[in-house]
């Protein structure tokens, strides 16, 4: 007798869930920073010249 073949491999289940967290980390990282924008003001989230590192 042979197995049943899955609907989806475990490998691509997988691989689904990774893209769902991705994703929430990604909402709720833009989510938190919205909140501090929101909350602080554009002008002190992003001092200027934040993007001049060195």
């Amino acid at each position: 007798m042979q197995a049943r073949p899955s609907r989806t491999r475990p490998t691509d289940a997988y691989s689904i869930e990774r893209r769902r967290q991705v994703r929430g980390l990604l909402l709720l990282a833009a989510a938190v920073l919205a909140f501090a924008v929101l909350r602080a003001g554009l002008a002190r989230s992003f001092n200027p010249g934040w993007w001049r590192l060195w």
